[in-house]
């Protein structure tokens, strides 16, 4: 099996398009978040870079993500608008810290890069006023829009202004295909391709316990890509892949019948799958008003209370 240097692939897939996706392995895993990291050291990148979509920001507060990724001083309790208010806040998406620490991490790079070369942060997540959200229904209209409204931010800045797009999403976002059985509207990485074939490239994470690939990958330098067109575990089934789902007509194996290289272009080897550790959610500071309104949020979807402890 052909290693190649993560870092190199990206800056070469870059050379052939203008977006490209990249999984996280599920949330808030902190694996993934290190090669992050990492990635905004390497002083090619930062020159290739122009954008980065994030999922757990909401646009509607793009103006405070902007201050902050540009160098101003922002006070915390403004910042955290930016995933308090997402569409996603009832279950507290980016109060794990590998999101503030990307946003840290990206605003520092920029500090040393001039003015037009500065990598700016764009929210992805659609905007919303839980203020007005009584319902589900209310809810269903802006968080129907999860996957269309950044694919549509990519092409914008990818395509239309011939920007290099860097897009951060969990992986369901960004397969190449979707399960019509359990999905009926498009992704990302549909969307886009859609629109415009071939327009992005998408890398996942590798989870080697799912495909029982840890003696193929044991002398696997760590933040190594595996090209699925190239090896032969590009063949295998793509089921393995994400845990099945429950929906009305029951349990469903998404992507039964398909192989693996049909929903992503390569593999990120970020360690082994039994070395791999997520994030823990801190206790967070929210006033009783804020905690209230979190938990109005998760009642209107169906959610339970949260642990008045982990306020």
């Amino acid at each position: 099996m052909k290693f190649v240097n993560a870092e190199e692939y990206i800056i070469q897939t870059f050379q052939k398009c203008n977006i490209v996706g990249l999984g996280e392995g599920g949330h808030h895993l902190e694996n993934s978040h290190q090669f992050f990291q990492k990635i905004f050291d390497n002083k090619i990148i930062q020159k290739t870079i122009n954008i980065v979509i994030v999922e757990f920001a909401n646009t509607k507060y793009q103006d405070i993500l902007d201050r902050y990724i540009f160098g101003e001083e922002v006070p915390i309790n403004e910042l955290r608008k930016i995933w308090r208010e997402s569409t996603q806040s009832i279950g507290r998406f980016g109060e794990a810290p590998v999101y503030f620490e990307l946003l840290q991490k990206i605003r520092t790079v920029n500090f040393s890069l001039s003015a037009n070369n500065k990598i700016r942060v764009l929210g992805g997540d659609p905007p919303i006023d839980w203020g007005a959200v009584r319902s589900l229904d209310d809810y269903n209209k802006s968080n129907c829009q999860r996957d269309i409204y950044p694919a549509e931010l990519a092409i914008e800045y990818g395509l239309n202004r011939s920007m290099k797009v860097l897009v951060i999403y969990a992986e369901s976002h960004i397969t190449k295909i979707i399960d019509k059985t359990a999905f009926s509207h498009s992704n990302i990485t549909t969307y886009i391709n859609d629109k415009y074939p071939g327009a992005i490239k998408v890398i996942a994470v590798l989870n080697t316990q799912e495909f029982q690939l840890g003696k193929q990958t044991e002398n696997c330098p760590l933040y190594s890509i595996i090209d699925l067109d190239m090896e032969e575990i590009g063949n295998l089934p793509a089921e393995k892949y994400f845990t099945q789902i429950f929906n009305e007509n029951g349990k469903v194996i998404l992507f039964e019948g398909h192989k693996i290289k049909e929903l992503f272009d390569a593999f990120l080897y970020v360690g082994s799958s039994e070395s791999w550790k997520r994030a823990d959610f801190p206790k967070s500071v929210f006033t009783d008003d804020e905690w209230k309104e979190l938990n109005r949020r998760r009642q209107i979807l169906g959610g339970k209370p949260l642990d008045d402890n982990l306020k």
